[in-house]
Parts: structure tokens; sequence; C-alpha cells
């Protein structure tokens, strides 16, 4: 795989550049990473970080069907036969934390996100100077290098850094040689790819489908004969890794289940008005006893929701459209900081107030300008990115699989729950694009070609 992303065509003061980009990458992911408590999240019962750290070792030093005491005096109980989730993060949480200290583990596990976080930057580079040029892609890069949510994201027990490393890593080896114009290694990167989008399936089950577009993207470019005996590659290595999981689950627990088990939980979530409050929350909600089996648990979330969807089908579509349009609105990232959402003081300012003073007052609200910046970031990245797809639709054979990505998370979660952080994946591949409208604005200002780095 390495022999597949390492290239030389860099002159000497664009590499010195990316590297410089990539350390300033690395050291702030680093301090603010070091900078947080390390035990605090054992305490969280709020957030997923506590389960997914509870889960992780149990899955991964076998304990099961108890109740599984944590630092700090907590505990969470245990039932791996019904875990909803795919393995792989909870693996990796499970090995530190069987190998270190609790402290040490989650420390341990901030510092290889940082590493995973940084070597995403890289990726980013690659796939800019792909869909662009270098120039787009060392903008892409420096930009996503200070970007305030790619520089939190690490320091978080939460899939989202693991995840978009592997479906980046799997898209760059995928756009630079199997892409029209390249065509270097076809077989082996088309069998790699597979590989990494199944690791990051197993990582966050959602994308499961997301090879079928691949699939129909590879025709699309190498026609039926070529093209079909690439698919076929790239799906039997991925089946075989997701596989992995099902083979697992039924051998161990007589469980079918592809991938994760939680899709019927998140597409009754979405039915309802009442938005993601936590998993007893959602059990909950349902009104009536879940049985002990986790497919009749999936069949009871099903079966609500076709109810719910049936009795009144335009308030599903209203809500749906509602939900994953403010999950778009609302950068990821916010709620990691105190105080009152941004968005509704300045909503308030805007109906009640409308005065200088009131605006001032805004400013000096809880942690206002970081969050300001959260959505400076996210909202340029979205519509310098729709410039960007217009700029290079030329180029459809390199950026359809990219573009493609932000369509698939974005058509799932408007069947499925969304949120926030469920759509902060696509926010990489946006910035891919907003970096060729960024470099093409910058030429246009200096009326002529800017010269080569």
């Amino acid at each position: 795989m390495v022999s597949l992303l390492i290239n030389n065509s860099l002159s000497t003061r664009q590499r010195y550049l990316l590297i410089m980009i990539l350390i300033v990458a690395f050291l702030l992911r680093l301090f603010y990473a070091l900078g947080q408590d390390h035990l605090v999240v054992y305490a969280d019962a709020g957030g997923d970080s506590r389960w997914y750290l509870a889960n992780g070792y149990a899955l991964f030093t076998g304990f099961d069907n108890g109740i599984l005491p944590l630092p700090g005096g907590s505990e969470l109980p245990i039932g791996l036969k019904n875990l909803p989730t795919p393995p792989l993060y909870l693996l990796l949480l499970g090995f530190w934390q069987a190998l270190l200290a609790p402290d040490a583990a989650i420390l341990a596990i901030r510092l290889l996100q940082v590493v995973l976080a940084t070597a995403t930057i890289y990726l980013a580079f690659r796939l800019g100077r792909m869909v662009g040029d270098t120039r787009a892609g060392l903008l892409t890069a420096a930009i996503l290098a200070i970007s305030p949510v790619f520089v939190l994201e690490p320091a978080q027990i939460a899939t989202e850094t693991v995840y978009i490393f592997l479906l980046a890593a799997a898209l760059t080896i995928y756009v630079e040689n199997v892409s029209a114009s390249s065509l270097r290694y076809p077989i082996r990167s088309v069998a790699v790819t597979g590989f990494l989008l199944g690791l990051a399936t197993l990582t966050r089950a959602v994308l499961l489908l997301f090879p079928l577009g691949l699939v129909l993207h590879l025709l699309l470019v190498h026609g039926w004969r070529r093209g079909l005996r690439w698919s076929v590659i790239l799906l039997l290595v991925y089946s075989a890794v997701v596989g992995s999981w099902t083979v697992y689950n039924l051998a161990r627990w007589d469980r079918f289940v592809i991938g994760g088990e939680g899709f019927a939980a998140f597409f009754y979530i979405g039915a309802t008005d009442a938005g993601w409050q936590g998993g007893a929350a959602v059990d909950e909600g349902l009104n009536t006893d879940l049985p002990a089996e986790s497919n009749d648990q999936q069949e009871i979330y099903r079966d609500q929701a076709e109810v719910i969807i049936s009795s009144d089908p335009l308030g599903y579509v209203t809500r749906r459209v509602r939900e994953l349009a403010s999950a778009y609105l609302l950068p990821h990232g916010t709620l990691l900081f105190s105080g009152e959402s941004l968005r509704n003081l300045v909503q308030n300012w805007l109906r009640d107030d409308r005065s200088l003073s009131g605006l001032i007052t805004v400013t000096q609200a809880d942690a206002f300008w970081p969050k300001l910046l959260l959505y400076v970031f996210h909202f340029t990245g979205i519509f310098a990115g729709l410039i960007g797809m217009w700029l290079t639709r030329e180029r459809w054979q390199v950026t359809l699989s990219l573009m493609g990505f932000i369509l698939y998370t974005t058509l799932i979660h408007l069947l499925l729950t969304a949120l926030p952080r469920y759509i902060f994946p696509t926010e990489l591949f946006w910035w891919v694009f907003a970096g060729v409208t960024l470099v093409s604005l910058s030429r246009f200002f200096k009326k002529d070609e800017l010269r080569e780095i």
C-alpha cells in the first residue's frame, strides 16, 4: 500500500511546504490531545465514549453478560451477544485498555488518533492534487491542518478519526490508481480499496452499501468488460473483510449480522421526532417490553417505524428533510464547547434586538469565537466545495467517486437519523473541492497565473 501512496514528483520547495503543513497539523492535534483529562471519559454517562470503552474492553478480553466496573467507580452492563456496532474501533480501544492502565490507555488511543488524523491531512493533499493541482492539494492540506474541528476530533473517543482515515486512504488509492488517466496497479489498487473500505465498514456500518457506487463508477469509466472484472475483485475483497464479523457472530452467538445491527434502531429514531437521546431512551420510547434477543429487537424497531410512517407519510418526509438540513447547518464540534447555541443566540438577536450593543453581548457569550470559527470553516468548505465540483466537472472520472461519497452519506441519513457528527466525514471531501475553488479565486484576483511554488 505504501508504494501506491508515495510519489516523488513534488519539487523540493513543495515537499518542504507539505512537510511543514504536516508538522503543524501534528503539533496542533498533539497539544490539544495532551491537554485533556484522560480519565473523565469513563465518568461521562451522557456520551458514547464510555460505552465504546467498556464494550471495547469486554470484546477484546472476552468479558460478557455481566456488570463491568469502570475507573472512577462507575459501572456498565455488558451483553456482547446484542452488540449493535461493528467491532474494529471497539477492538482498538480494548487492546490499549488491556495493555495499559486506564489513563495511559486513553493517552495511547489519543496519540494513535493524532497520527491517523495527520496522515489524513496528507491523504487530503493527494486527493486535492488529483482533483485540481499541486497548489490546490497544498491549500486543502493547509486549511485542514488548522481547521478547528479537525484539530479537536482526534482527542475524542469516537469512531470518526479512524473511519475518516480508512475512507480517505481507500479513496486516495482508488482515485490515483484506477481513474481513467492513471491506471497504475489497477488490480492491486482495486483489491486494496476493497480491503480498506471493508475495515471502514467494520468501524462504521453506515458505509455498507457505498462500494456498490464504486462498482457503478468502474462500469461508467472502464466499460463493462474491464469494469465488471475489477468490480468483482473489489466486492470479493470487501465482502471477505466485512463477512469476517458475520462469520464470528454466527460461530459464537448464532446471530446473523452484516456490518452492524443498528440500522433498524436508527431507522426508527429517524421516523420519530425525538432525535437521538441515548439507547435507553430509544428503547423506552417504544412503549413495549423488548425481548432479550437482538433480532426481535430489530424487528420491533422496524415495525414501530412502519406504523409511524404509514400514519403520517408527509410528516415523516418533513421530519427527515428538517433533521438532515439541521445536521448540515450545525457544524460538528460546537457541542464540545459550553454555553448556549451560537445559532440560537444569533436568531434571538435578529428576532428581538438587532442593536449593536446586543450584537456585542452576543460576541461575549461563552465560547463565541471558537464556535464562530467552526461555523466559518464549515460553511466555507461546503459553499466553496460546491463551486469546486462545478469547476472540475470535466474531470468527472476522478471526482465522481468523491462526490458519490458525499451524496451517499447525505441520502443514507435522509433515511436514517441525521446528526452533525454523522455528516462530518463528508467535510474532508468538501474541502478537497473547496481547495480548487480558492486557488481559482486567487488566480482571478491576481489577474494572471501564480508562479509555481
